[in-house]
């Protein structure tokens, strides 16, 4: 009987961790720019949740390099705790720890991982009109709820 209680009562404990792990959301971000918008589908992580804390904020961003727009942030990010590590794959949403700063490739840039980019999450919709942007732009950033 006592084995019975002790596996029903683990049985009910993974259900319940089950549940709550499904009740957590996805956060999405709302990008609005230029009369467009984009729909980033963001990772839970440190560095996610510090970008959540800032929002919502209007941003300035600029090709670089032909494959992504950059941005900076308004003060300094703490990524002590952040995971590193990312391939810079297009539509993937990033921080580059060197500079501190947040970008969007809209181009494949490399399939190996690079320890100096922390990954945000990804670009779920509108990635081609990011792309399309020819010339710095202000971009508003919301949380979507």
């Amino acid at each position: 009987m006592r084995k019975f209680a002790l596996s029903l009562c683990l049985f009910l404990l993974a259900g319940a961790v089950w549940a709550a792990a499904e009740q957590k959301e996805t956060m999405k971000i709302k990008m609005t720019f230029n009369g467009r918008e984009a729909v980033l589908l963001m990772q839970d992580n440190a560095a996610t949740a510090q970008l959540a804390a800032l929002l919502p904020a209007e941003f300035t961003f600029r090709d670089f390099a032909g494959k992504e727009k950059i941005t900076d942030f308004p003060r300094p990010l703490d990524l002590s705790a952040a995971p590193r590590g990312m391939a810079a794959l297009a539509g993937r949403v990033f921080i580059y720890a060197p500079w501190g700063n947040m970008g969007i490739f809209y181009k494949e840039h490399d399939t190996e991982p690079d320890r100096s980019l922390i990954w945000l999450g990804d670009v779920q919709s509108g990635l081609e009109d990011l792309a399309a942007q020819k010339r710095d732009f202000r971009a508003r950033l919301e949380i979507m709820k």
